[in-house]
């Protein structure tokens, strides 16, 4: 199952949804980051949320990956959080937990 990707408002209301791509590239990437990165915080099974802060964390890892590493999906994703961060809201990850496998 993909993981499904919110934009939050500051009281967590939904603006934005997108998917992971079905290869699950951006999972991937993140059990390869570094395990105190932020990008090594999104898990495959549970729920993960960025705040504001946390975000322009996120950014900075996103773009400091290698230009190989920068698909559509990565691009979506940074879009996404920079969206968050102008609005002052969430980035939500929305895993897959053991009870929907």
């Amino acid at each position: 199952m993909p993981l499904v990707v919110y934009v939050e408002d500051q009281i967590h209301s939904r603006m934005a949804k997108m998917h992971e791509d079905h290869r699950g590239t951006f999972l991937s990437l993140c059990e390869a980051s570094p395990e105190d990165s932020l990008l090594h915080a999104v898990s495959r099974y549970g729920d993960t949320m960025f705040n504001e802060v946390q975000l322009e964390r996120f950014v900075a890892e996103l773009n400091e990956l290698p230009a190989e590493k920068m698909n559509s999906t990565i691009r979506k994703l940074a879009a996404a959080a920079e969206f968050a961060i102008a609005s002052h809201g969430y980035l939500y990850f929305q895993g897959a937990d053991s009870d929907r496998l």
